[in-house]
């Protein structure tokens, strides 16, 4: 055992007592092998609600601490037996991974993620023939690089290949070489500028069941075409990697995808009614795109969903009734014109939200023909309401309607030098109050004409009178139906009544 903790003294570590017994060390439990080493550095999750500085500080220190940096030293070569080895999230200071790693062929298992490893990948790991687990992500984008990937024709058993952030700009045959790995379940290249990817009429990879290629410019959504043939896939990430058009046909019947994100790529389409069909998704993020057009209601068949965003997009009206789409929060549809719970803002027209340049205006309206409908009610009810209840208000107010009825009737002409005949009434009281008579014989004077109970005419003097004959007589309603005038006169000037 001293040989091993003189090792790891040299390696990375200093301290005493059996090496076997450190945390990220495992050993065999018969020879005391070292297997694994765990070295990996674990940084502080960032938390937007954490504003104590002296915290986020505290825990910055807690992480750089322990943190291995420097250089690897080529005593790990002596560990004959190692075969899983992590030395991820450490500080390596921008050196180069060590071309001697290629060396350890009982190696399993490699993670230098985000290690601060810096150059050109050594071809030599594609002698790692039993590896199945490669994680060279880096750091920053693009501090490491590699010339080409045909060495990785060399990893048969590699299962998982993560190589985000590495410039595979020079990797024209990125496409090619993976293909020729059959055991492949996780392929990730993240922010690689990948080139242009030449036409693959098949895949061998096909056992492949997550695909992340986001964060990559391609050139246009028919580079996909070679997606269909992967028939396991259950995760797939396209996320920031095209400008504009249609959401990617080609992947209308991977119905078998989980996770699908699409988010930041500007498409300027309608979401395909194909998409619906995936009724196994569990997450779709398509926020941050131009999609336009309405959420349909066939998207709440997609009931396996926990996680939904369709945020920052040209969306417009009702979000679809469903207890599925109402159960998630209202940031997964905010920054579009959408109305309806989980939102805040309720539809109004036709389940459109308003527009906001017109808000005010139709404020207005509704306002306008609420006061109206108030008002009707009110006036009604204010008028009609005691004439239904009260008998004696009723005939009053109907004697008031007759009265200025007649009123506005206004001016009543006979033309004819001789008036004689009929006139028709239905008056209680008749007056003819400051008419003027005028006769062809110099009769002419004001007369005042009364339609009393008595049933006759009288002018202003009381002098003359004749009688009417009655047709009909009320005892409520006193309706004169046939007047005889039997005298005549050259004129009889406009007349205007009152009641």
């Amino acid at each position: 055992m001293g040989s091993c903790l003189c090792l790891l003294k040299k390696i990375v570590v200093d301290g005493n007592g059996d090496c076997c017994q450190w945390m990220g060390v495992v050993c065999h439990n018969v020879t005391g092998h070292v297997h694994q080493l765990h070295l990996r550095s674990f940084p502080p999750i960032w938390d937007e609600f954490t504003t104590d500085d002296d915290q986020n500080e505290a825990q910055y220190e807690a992480y750089w601490r322990p943190m291995f940096g420097g250089k690897l030293n080529p005593s790990l070569l002596d560990l004959k037996y190692l075969n899983y080895l992590d030395l991820s999230y450490n500080d390596f200071s921008g050196t180069q991974i060590p071309k001697f790693l290629g060396s350890m062929e009982s190696l399993r298992y490699l993670n230098l993620s985000n290690a601060r490893f810096k150059g050109v990948i050594p071809h030599q790991l594609g002698n790692l023939s039993n590896l199945q687990y490669l994680n060279l992500e880096g750091y920053s984008s693009y501090d490491l690089y590699v010339n080409n990937l045909q060495w990785l024709s060399g990893l048969p058993l590699l299962q998982h290949l993560d190589m985000s952030s590495v410039n595979l700009r020079k990797s024209s045959d990125w496409l090619q070489v993976t293909n020729k790995l059959p055991s492949l379940l996780e392929l990730r290249l993240s922010d690689c500028e990948l080139p242009f990817i030449p036409p693959t009429p098949s895949v061998n990879f096909s056992s492949v069941t997550t695909l992340d290629l986001s964060r990559n410019r391609f050139e246009n959504t028919l580079i996909l075409s070679w997606i269909v043939g992967l028939c396991n896939l259950l995760f797939l990430d396209l996320s920031s990697s095209f400008q504009g058009g249609p959401i990617p046909v080609v992947l209308q019947n991977m119905t078998s995808l989980r996770h699908l994100d699409l988010s930041y790529n500007y498409f300027n389409h309608s979401i395909p009614n194909w998409l619906y069909s995936f009724s196994r998704l569990e997450f779709l993020n398509l926020r941050s795109n131009n999609l336009q057009g309405q959420i349909p209601s066939s998207m709440s068949s997609l009931t396996f969903l926990n996680h939904l965003n369709l945020s920052n997009n040209n969306l417009i009206g009702k979000i679809p009734l469903s207890t599925q789409l109402q159960s998630f929060d209202a940031s997964s549809f905010s920054g579009n014109k959408l109305c309806g719970k989980p939102l805040t803002d309720n539809c109004t027209i036709n389940g459109v939200k308003p527009n906001s340049d017109t808000i005010g205006s139709r404020l207005e309206v509704d306002w306008f023909y609420v006061s109206m409908a108030l008002g009707f009610v009110v006036g009604f009810w204010g008028v009609c309401g005691p004439l239904l209840l009260n008998k004696q208000w009723r005939i009053m107010y109907f004697q008031f309607l007759d009265h200025m009825g007649y009123k506005l009737k206004g001016v009543l002409s006979f033309q004819y030098c001789e008036c004689k005949g009929l006139i028709s009434s239905q008056w209680r009281k008749l007056k003819l109050a400051a008419s003027k008579v005028c006769g062809s014989d110099s009769f002419s004077r004001q007369v005042r004409w009364r339609l009393a109970s008595s049933r006759h005419i009288k002018d202003s003097a009381g002098n003359k009178g004749w009688n009417i004959p009655i047709t009909v007589f009320d005892s409520e309603v006193l309706t004169v139906g046939l007047v005889s005038l039997p005298f005549a006169f050259d004129d009889i000037c406009p007349v205007i009544y009152s009641i």
